[in-house]
């Protein structure tokens, strides 16, 4: 193969037989917002990963590149990805920076995790090879300040653990990448004393907390606390975030309330990493190992005990207490509809919603798009229903709005062919625009589907617009669908599980369009929750498998709405 002579645009991926450090580029892995990963071969055909990572997009980017590059050398075990080799490309006038990479091929912890059929030995079996990883860095002096599953790959062919992405790492030899009060990582994984320092020193120029030891440990509590339970040990707040007052002040609900499978031997690690000072838990990574070490020799708890009889997801923030309310919701919203059919005669007058109704209902998962018709209907029990006078013309339109708003009020909750029989009329249809012609798919996007994700062509899977359930959702031309459970690739079986092909949240970004009645939709980038972009080739179909989704009840000029669940199918080309 001939190599590239000149590099491509960054925007481009680099064309299959490119020479980087005498390797030979195969194929795109994955693209992330810092870097594109790629598949390459060796002269004598061992295949790795490497990292490509431009040097003149901002002072940030080469510093992770830089960072990840000088912690790799210092760090050698199984449980921590190898770095094989770096250097700078092209050799006259480089403009990137490559990092070469032991490719390790298999699911995120999470996902292995949860796939059901896990034994409680198999699981403490992966916490423990986390925490050597831990135990090795840490005596080389790096700290990782990102564990979290996302980040911890269970290789399919040794079954170990392995801990990746030293990007945000530190060591005392690097510059720090601190530019707020906290390091970069992921919040829900974040340890008390950082939050404590963060309250005691806000609005102070120049603070920064610095973690420690204790705070990668903290990060492995919640990991074993989400393999343990399907959870994070504390629930959002109120509005969105992390709750920073039940992770100062709060204990965690005891894993075995959560999940009586889990032996409470196993549940005294979990709290005791996740408990609310550094001193608290264990001295270290080496202590850890040796805690679980003396606790697999234990035979007093039952190691072959299944964690999750079947495959299990992991349950989202608030999803549980969304899920109740949106039954208590859709309980009303019958009733209502009942009282409305059997008192077409009678409505009562527009006043604030009673407390009562506003404490059951559903609340808003998403912003509720802009009003487009007159307000809802309110009930009060003290107040008399208002008799219309019968008149021999039309309705005045200051009523017809308001029974329409009653109508819509009653019948929320209710989806498809139960909404339409509530409402009982015609829905307006937004206005359509041409239907974009026959289109090939993104550049490398089936290949891509095929050989590094897996996935067949014809292949379905259910996705969703948000955490919206039991009503029809507000989507915008622009749209994003979520991957709601990782999508397994069917056709690749490791022997221990069907390889995952786009992890939990994988966000897919597309265009709407409408076309008689119905909305289309064209998907041609995924982005994992680790940033990894891959190009793709997705088409918008219902649960039955039809082409396009049928537009719902208060669907209208500008103004699409869609059933909340649906599903997209794997495609060579648009037609």
């Amino acid at each position: 193969m001939a190599a590239a002579l000149n590099p491509p645009d960054d925007t481009s991926p680099l064309p299959v037989g490119t020479v980087i450090g005498g390797d030979v580029v195969e194929g795109v892995l994955g693209r992330g917002g810092f870097a594109t990963v790629y598949r390459v071969r060796s002269p004598s055909g061992y295949v790795s990963a490497l990292k490509l990572l431009p040097l003149d997009e901002g002072p940030e980017r080469a510093e992770r590149a830089w960072r990840e590059m000088l912690l790799g050398t210092r760090l050698n075990h199984p449980n921590l990805v190898r770095q094989l080799g770096a250097g700078k490309w092209p050799l006259e006038n480089p403009r990137y920076l490559w990092v070469k990479l032991e490719l390790v091929e298999g699911p995120t912890l999470d996902a292995w995790g949860l796939a059901g059929g896990r034994t409680v030995g198999e699981v403490m079996e992966r916490v423990l090879e986390v925490a050597r990883a831990l135990a090795v860095s840490h005596e080389a002096g790096v700290l990782h300040r990102d564990v979290k599953e996302a980040n911890i790959l269970v290789n399919k062919h040794t079954g170990q653990a392995v801990l990746v992405d030293f990007g945000v790492g530190w060591h005392p030899a690097c510059p720090t990448l601190t530019k707020g009060m906290f390091p970069p990582g992921t919040p829900a994984y974040r340890a008390p004393e950082a939050w404590a320092y963060g309250r005691a020193h806000a609005g102070e120029p120049g603070a920064h907390y610095r973690a420690g030891v204790g705070d990668d440990l903290y990060a492995v509590g919640v990991v074993l606390y989400r393999l343990l339970t399907g959870r994070f040990p504390f629930r959002p707040a109120e509005h969105g975030g992390e709750d920073v007052e039940a992770v100062l002040h709060r204990e965690p609900l005891p894993p075995h309330l959560v999940n009586p499978r889990v032996p409470l031997a196993v549940e005294e690690v979990c709290l005791r990493l996740l408990a609310k000072t550094a001193e608290a838990r264990y001295p270290g990574a080496v202590a850890l190992c040796k805690e679980l070490e003396e606790l697999r020799a234990r035979t007093d708890v039952d190691w072959a005990r299944v964690l999750y009889p079947e495959r299990r997801r992991p349950e989202k923030p608030r999803a549980r207490w969304g899920r109740l309310l949106a039954v208590v919701g859709v309980g009303l919203a019958v009733a209502l509809g009942a009282w409305w059919l059997g008192s077409s005669q009678e409505v009562a007058p527009e006043e604030p919603t009673p407390e009562p109704v506003r404490a059951v209902a559903a609340p808003p998962a998403e912003a509720p798009p802009p009003p487009a018709a007159a307000p809802s209907l309110a009930l009060r029990k003290d107040s008399a229903p208002v008799k219309q006078q019968q008149t021999s013309g039309p309705q005045p339109e200051a009523t017809t709005k308001r029974r329409g708003a009653a109508m819509r009020n009653a019948c929320l909750g209710l989806t498809g062919a139960a909404l339409q029989a509530c409402l009982g009329s015609p829905q307006q249809v937004p206005s359509e625009r041409p239907a974009p012609p026959p289109q090939a798919c993104p550049t490398g996007a089936v290949e891509t589907m095929t050989n590094t994700l897996g996935l067949s062509v014809g292949e379905r899977t259910s996705v969703d617009w948000s955490e919206v359930r039991g009503r029809a959702v507000h989507v915008q031309e622009d749209a994003t669908l979520r991957v709601g459970g990782d999508w397994e690739a069917g056709a690749d079986w490791t022997g221990k599980g069907w390889k995952v092909a786009l992890p939990d949240q994988t966000r897919l970004t597309g265009k709407l369009y409408v076309k008689q009645g119905r909305v289309y939709g064209r998907f041609t980038e995924a982005r994992t929750p680790q940033g990894v972009t891959y190009p793709v080739c997705l088409e918008l179909t219902d649960t039955s498998g039809n082409v396009g989704l049928a537009l719902q009840p208060g669907s209208g000029p500008g103004k699409m709405m869609v059933a909340p669940v649906v599903r997209v199918r794997v495609v060579d080309r648009f037609p």
